[in-house]
């Protein structure tokens, strides 16, 4: 049976304090946000970038609503 390529079990709410760790070795990243209960994330390297390249792109377009353009 193929494993599923996503999986998504709750949401969290980060923070400027949010308690943020990472463990990474060549095959995956884990990230795990806040106290325990953590919430987890885990991707291939490849799936982190995306991610981020995402996250990036959001930060930028909130920015430029903040500046109103």
């Amino acid at each position: 049976m193929p494993r599923p390529r996503a999986e998504m079990q709750s949401w969290v709410r980060i923070e400027e304090d949010t308690k943020i760790e990472y463990r990474a070795d060549p095959a995956e990243v884990l990230i795990a946000i806040g106290n325990l209960p953590e919430f987890e994330i885990v991707a291939t390297p490849a799936a982190l970038r995306r991610l981020l390249d995402l996250g990036t792109a959001a930060l930028d377009r909130s920015g430029a609503a903040h500046t109103g353009q």
